[in-house]
């Protein structure tokens, strides 16, 4: 359900309804405005909300534009994300960046075929990067019990309990200072398995740039919302 409201200028929004008790306002990475509100509450309070905070939304909005315009855009149907960089595949012929075999033979295929490279690729650099982060932590590091990699929407990577790394498959699509910087993030878990004091205190012996692979790393949290090789 979309409503408008205007304020300083012209505010669309999506209006999501469930069982809650509270209403929020969420940014997404597209700029996109998500209200989310108790099923029951009357459209004229939602209306209200979002006026006493149309500033606020239309100020996170253009911070969410501004973010985005630091990533450099697709060139084509046939181009796609990969370690910060744009790159195209194509066929034989096609001067791309990545061949598809010959024994590709549909653009559904050959886009089954990139996803699956990628996913290589992303095992590959993930698993060097945690090898490359573990000894620095020390003894902790020997908790390391496995990477898993996953789609997620909303996250970039995780560390359970029992050890185990997950990171998000679209990861493989910044730049690497970026993915170093997940991946010491989680790995440092291993070690503390909280935010606290001590845990950012080791994310910074161990990666001391990483305030700015967060800061370049938050321009790109939209690739994890779009399907970038959907033809």
């Amino acid at each position: 359900m979309t409503q408008n409201v205007t304020g300083i200028e012209s505010l669309s929004y999506t209006i999501v309804r469930s069982a809650r008790r509270t209403m929020s306002v969420e940014i997404q990475p597209h700029g996109i405005v998500v209200v989310r509100a108790p099923n029951r509450m009357p459209l004229y309070e939602i209306e209200r909300f979002v006026a006493l905070k149309s500033a606020w939304i239309q100020r996170r909005v253009r911070d969410a534009q501004a973010r985005r315009a630091l990533v450099p855009q697709l060139t084509g149907s046939r181009s796609f994300y990969h370690r910060g960089e744009v790159r195209t595949w194509g066929f034989a012929g096609d001067g791309a960046d990545l061949t598809v075999p010959s024994r590709v033979k549909t653009e559904n295929a050959a886009i089954s075929y990139v996803e699956r490279w990628q996913r290589s690729e992303a095992e590959q650099v993930f698993s060097t990067m945690i090898a490359d982060a573990l000894p620095t932590i020390g003894v902790p590091g020997l908790r390391y019990q496995g990477l898993r990699i996953r789609a997620m929407r909303r996250r970039w990577g995780s560390c359970s309990s029992t050890g185990h790394v997950t990171l998000n498959g679209h990861l493989i699509r910044v730049p690497d200072g970026c993915i170093r910087g997940v991946v010491v993030h989680e790995v440092c878990h291993l070690a503390h398995l909280h935010h606290g004091p001590a845990f950012h205190q080791l994310v910074a012996d161990v990666f001391p740039d990483h305030a700015l692979a967060d800061a370049i790393l938050d321009a790109w949290t939209h690739v994890l919302y779009d399907d970038v090789l959907t033809p």
